[in-house]
């Protein structure tokens, strides 16, 4: 009887150990879950953050556009306008060229400073792209109705819109966030159009 006791110790110290460690390994394997959906969560709503539908801006398209020709004259032909996200800050980035050089202004969607103001020569065979490229500016919805009907074709945060020319016709690109991918959906800048969609 006296062994008896004397195993039985060890045995229930044993099982109250494994217990312990049941208890440690499941304790671990709920932070760890709950570690995941936090970062989930957070990626989630980082996201969500810079969905620029809907987004409240100090300029629009129209501002920069503006901005441009007034800085570089009206003879320069714009070739593109694209709002995106970029490290935290909400960026424009206006492009085009006249017949000597190519120009690019880049702005602060949020506080209008200029970010980049650059020109460069042109060389023979960009002015013959210049009219393949140029942008017929009149007559556009906004780039706020643009985005709503992308987001009604992709459910989605906004990432970026860029004004742009396809064959004849002026367009918006809006890259739509889905899960890992983005979506790309054009829309006719002038009759607002939805023209294609393609994930990326």
């Amino acid at each position: 009887m006296k062994k008896w006791g004397i195993l039985a110790v060890p045995v229930v110290a044993l099982a109250l150990l494994g217990a312990c460690g049941n208890d440690e390994d499941h304790s671990k394997h709920e932070m760890s879950s709950n570690g995941t959906k936090s970062e989930q969560k957070s990626s989630t709503n980082k996201k969500a953050s810079y969905d620029l539908n809907g987004k409240k801006l100090s300029l629009s398209f129209q501002d920069v556009i503006k901005q441009f020709e007034d800085k570089y004259g009206k003879a320069a032909a714009i070739t593109s306008v694209e709002l995106e996200e970029d490290s935290g800050r909400i960026l424009y980035s206006v492009e085009g060229m006249d017949d000597q050089n190519e120009y690019k202004l880049k702005l602060d969607a949020e506080s209008k400073e200029v970010l980049e103001d650059h020109k460069e020569a042109v060389d023979s065979e960009d002015k013959r792209e210049l009219d393949q490229e140029k942008l017929d500016l009149n007559g556009l919805i906004s780039e706020s109705d643009a985005m709503k009907k992308a987001v009604a074709k992709v459910e989605g945060p906004v990432s970026s819109i860029e004004l742009d020319r396809s064959y004849q016709d002026t367009v918006y690109d809006v890259s739509v966030e889905t899960g890992s991918d983005d979506s790309e959906v054009r829309i006719n800048a002038k009759t607002g159009k939805v023209l294609s969609v393609d994930p990326h």
